[in-house]
């Protein structure tokens, strides 16, 4: 798989595209680091590529979820625990909505006439 930098891409994306047209995927590095995947499609891949894209990120965030979940001890939680975090977190974050939008909306208190 073929590198290329961020000023490579900006100072000659035709030169680039035709790079990528070899091997068809490349690494778009920033700094020497990795920030993106690039990968040619054309007008009949491209929903199917796509979707595979999206099958693979939520594998991926999946696979942190899980990893978090295994370093903060939370492996061995009962289906009832987990449902009582899930309501807990629920309610916090109707109350903070709530509060955000009488502040939004500049009310201080919401009267119940």
């Amino acid at each position: 798989m073929e590198f290329m930098t961020v000023r490579e891409l900006t100072k000659s994306p035709k030169n680039t595209l035709t790079r990528l047209s070899k091997d068809g995927k490349a690494i778009l590095t920033n700094n020497g680091k990795p920030q993106a995947l690039i990968i040619k499609i054309d007008g009949e891949n491209f929903e199917q590529t796509l979707s595979l894209l999206q099958k693979l990120e939520f594998a991926q965030n999946l696979a942190d979820m899980r990893l978090t979940s295994l370093k903060n001890g939370n492996v061995d939680m009962s289906l009832d625990e987990i449902n009582a975090e899930i309501n807990t977190v629920r309610k916090s974050k109707t109350k903070t909505s709530k509060k955000t939008n009488r502040q939004r909306l500049g009310v201080s208190q919401v009267s119940s006439k």
